[in-house]
């Protein structure tokens, strides 16, 4: 059993996974349920239909079934704003509920894992404030994230809310394909109203890849700016979930041409790239203890062109995840 560290929570990899309920804040469950009940029958006025983000559904960045087919639901709700941290993220009052009603496609699962985590939009980029998730009494394909305490864009480093990781006990169709799930915010002031965002069921786990920024706590390595001719500040750490693969060795080998294999036990399975601006790839290898929890190094140094470069890692049949670095003039 592998352990990683997930927004500061325990992730163990090849187990149950993802984040425990969180149960902050001074409002008590009973309190809670009534307001869950009330939101129930909520309507949203027509006129504020059109402010909620528009919302789309990505696998979440540790788990490789949270979108197949009879596997329990977990993904990031990703909001539409850039990943970018200097670009604001959405604010959240006090006393919002965000509820996400699944159709009758999902099964819920009683006793299952249900927990939520808000996000800056990056991985390990957890926002630090007080919320309760829960399933509403009088659905069990609803689930409601109530706030006890506001988020507002700040700094860079807190840029305000840009996603959401949802683990939920709600057990994915049995079949692939495209499903709704509504998103109402509810006593969210500029954002009140209703939108939907479609998760796409897989057939099966798929092998997934997106950035690693724990070993650095918790800062961006997307996004860097670097001045030419010098190396990024922060390493570029990727983590990669194979299903059903618990204990294999990741490695990179450089191909040239910009390209670096991404190896499981020496078996190519996906690659490292870099388009836009010239950058330097250079593959930093770890022990055994990071190897075989599936985290990859690159070192990047950029050329002597200003620009944007996009670094990508994508495995095979799987997903991908792009870096950003923005070269600046020296």
């Amino acid at each position: 059993m592998r352990v990683l560290r997930n927004y500061g929570l325990l992730d163990l990899r090849c187990a149950a996974s993802g984040p425990h309920p969180r149960k902050e804040g001074p409002m008590s469950a009973g309190s809670f349920r009534a307001a869950l009940v009330a939101f129930s029958t909520v309507i949203v006025p027509a006129a504020a239909q059109a402010e909620p983000p528009a919302t789309t559904v990505q696998y979440q960045v540790m788990v490789s079934a949270g979108l197949a087919a009879r596997k329990p639901f977990e993904a990031w709700f990703v909001l539409d704003k850039s990943s970018d941290p200097r670009v604001p993220g959405y604010s959240i009052p006090a006393g919002a509920t965000i509820r996400f009603v699944f159709p009758k496609s999902f099964t819920p699962k009683p006793g299952g894992v249900l927990g939520a985590v808000m996000l800056k939009g990056w991985s390990q980029g957890a926002i630090s404030t007080k919320f309760i998730t829960a399933l509403d009494p009088t659905n069990p394909r609803v689930v409601a994230i109530h706030f006890a305490a506001p988020i507002a864009p700040g700094s860079v480093e807190n840029p305000g809310l840009k996603a959401i990781h949802l683990r939920t006990n709600e057990i994915n169709p049995t079949t692939a394909g495209s499903y709704p799930i509504t998103i109402q915010f509810v006593d969210a002031g500029a954002l009140s109203g209703k939108t939907t965002a479609i998760a796409h069921i897989t057939k099966k786990p798929v092998p997934n890849i997106a950035a690693y920024n724990q070993l650095h706590p918790g800062k961006d390595e997307d996004w860097q700016h670097v001045r030419a001719g010098h190396a990024a500040h922060l390493p570029i750490d990727f983590l990669a979930t194979l299903p059903n693969e618990c204990r294999s060795s990741f490695s990179l080998k450089s191909t040239g041409d910009r390209t670096l294999n991404i190896l499981s036990d020496g078996k190519p399975i996906g690659s490292i790239s870099a388009n836009g601006v010239p950058v330097v790839l250079t593959p930093q290898p770890f022990g055994p203890g990071f190897a075989r929890l599936g985290v990859v190094e690159v070192h990047a140094k950029a050329g002597s062109t200003a620009g944007m470069a996009e670094i990508t890692a994508a495995l095979n049949g799987g997903t991908h995840y792009t870096i950003h670095l923005i070269v600046e003039d020296r």
